[in-house]
């Protein structure tokens, strides 16, 4: 293969990771102008209760895409825990929403161990296509009181990164 017809391929395969890869290897996006509504979504809890975004209406919302299996979804869960301890009263919520395949069977004990004290759903093809196809996990997005995404990230995030975040859709200084 000649030397140009090496470097072409390989800047085509290159182009083809940046494109396909970027978007997944994104930490977190802003979307402050042009940020779009979440789909509202109708999920079943553990005691098979409804629960709609609506319902979390005028409140700040962190919803975590997660699944018990998932090492950094079980990592970030503790800081979940602190954040809605500490904001709860101001108007903040953490939205849990599961993945794994047999919720009911798993969820309990995982919510006891890791002492979840927020609303944890069960999720369904919908409402992971609705969010954008969410491939992978975790999967966070922030929601502010009129529910816009405001930020969105893939992957493990910790109190230190999105706290600011909330604190500033919640008219925290």
């Amino acid at each position: 293969m000649s030397t140009s017809r090496y470097r072409l391929t390989l800047s085509l395969i290159i182009l083809f990771f940046c494109i396909v890869l970027m978007p997944a290897c994104q930490s977190s996006a802003d979307s402050k102008n042009g940020g779009h509504k979440a789909p509202d979504f109708t999920l079943l809890d553990l005691k098979n209760r409804t629960v709609t975004l609506t319902d979390f209406k005028n409140k700040v919302v962190l919803i975590n895409f997660f699944a018990t299996y998932c090492p950094p979804c079980r990592m970030e869960i503790p800081d979940f825990v602190e954040l809605q301890k500490k904001y709860e009263k101001e108007g903040f919520s953490v939205v849990g929403i599961d993945v794994d395949s047999n919720p009911s069977m798993v969820l309990p004990p995982f919510i006891q161990r890791f002492g979840i004290n927020y609303p944890v759903l069960m999720g369904t093809s919908k409402v992971i296509q609705d969010f954008g196809n969410v491939y992978a996990l975790p999967r966070t997005f922030i929601l502010d009181r009129d529910h816009n995404i405001i930020r969105d990230y893939t992957g493990m995030i910790s109190a230190e990164e999105v706290e600011p975040v909330i604190r500033k859709a919640l008219g925290l200084k």
